[in-house]
């Protein structure tokens, strides 16, 4: 049972976990949600791209891995997290885009003390995903890097939603505006606290 400080905080402070394959529309949604709840969009592939680019032997394994379309190792990203989340802005909320990546993410998350109060899983079809980043262009979009990063995806965060499934609130994130969506996300979050 939560208690009512907790709701309070839920709906004042929310701290938001995007779960969603590539191409789900995480960003998207993160950038019009942070910008209507003014909170900070903690968007960690971003993050671990800067890193990648970087003279370091965390930022040479980091970029290593993602030439592949393999995840960043999970104490180089907990770390990045937490130094984010010591920012002023964070104080009044934030909206992960893309973390937690996986269970052993999400234990590490627990044991960092890293908070949250909601967890958004965006349904997307296969195919739609496939069209959305071919599209999108993106260095790392070609279709046998997608196809890696869709396997990837299964097999490290597709048992994050087992993990999480007593709290999880399943969004059908195509077939409307990203605006619409955003917007329905943010009412869920506004009202379903009762996880």
């Amino acid at each position: 049972m939560k208690s009512f400080k907790y709701f309070i905080e839920a709906i004042n402070n929310p701290r938001i976990i995007m779960i969603g394959g590539p191409g789900s529309g995480k960003s998207t949604y993160s950038e019009i949600i942070s910008k209507k709840l003014s909170i900070p969009h903690v968007y960690t592939g971003d993050m671990m791209r800067e890193l990648a680019k970087q003279d370091t032997p965390d930022g040479k394994k980091v970029k290593d891995l993602l030439s592949k379309g393999e995840f960043a190792p999970t104490p180089i990203v907990i770390d990045a997290v937490k130094e984010r989340l010591q920012k002023p802005d964070a104080e009044s909320g934030y909206i992960f885009d893309g973390f937690p990546r996986s269970v052993e993410q999400a234990n590490k998350m627990k044991d960092a003390n890293i908070e949250y109060s909601h967890i958004i899983n965006l349904v997307v079809s296969e195919e739609e995903v496939i069209k959305r980043l071919t599209a999108r262009g993106r260095a790392d979009d070609k279709p046998e890097i997608i196809k890696n990063r869709l396997k990837v995806y299964h097999r490290e965060t597709a048992p994050l939603l087992d993990y999480y499934k007593d709290e999880i609130i399943n969004i059908k994130a195509e077939g409307n505006t990203p605006e619409a969506i955003a917007n329905d996300i943010i009412k869920k979050v506004q009202w379903n606290t009762d996880n």
